[in-house]
């Protein structure tokens, strides 16, 4: 029985490996951001997400926006983040954050938007323009 009981505590464990927890604040998609963790702000995102990276700004679903994250972070190595303003709505209903990512190949200002839903937030707005 223990045998047994050890053996599938081992495979939820190795189930679960790999499957980015979703953030619960603003803070945490903050700093997804600042460590360029893809998969954190993905699992941040609800059904879509209002993505703008340099010029190119459209609404991309969450496996679009995953790809296209990616491929910012793979070619600007990030160097560092730190956050310029932070604040939320009169309803208390959303939260933003504005900082600046820098890169070994110049620095973007950041904003993140999120909306609280429930117990956590949904990443609803995530912009990367040059500064």
């Amino acid at each position: 029985m223990k045998t047994l009981l050890i053996l599938l505590s081992g495979l939820f464990v190795s189930s679960s490996v790999g499957i980015a927890q979703k953030p619960a604040s603003l803070e945490e998609v903050c700093a997804a951001v600042g460590a360029a963790k893809v998969e954190s702000l993905v699992a941040a995102i609800g059904d879509d997400l209002e993505l703008s990276i340099l010029d190119n700004e459209a609404v991309y679903s969450r496996a679009d926006a995953a790809t296209a994250l990616k491929k910012f972070f793979a070619g600007f190595t990030k160097t560092s983040f730190g956050k310029v303003h932070q604040g939320a709505s009169k309803a208390d209903d959303a939260e933003y954050c504005i900082g600046t990512l820098t890169t070994d190949k110049g620095s973007f200002r950041v904003y993140i938007y999120v909306a609280k839903k429930g117990p956590g937030i949904v990443l609803e707005e995530l912009r990367f323009d040059p500064s």
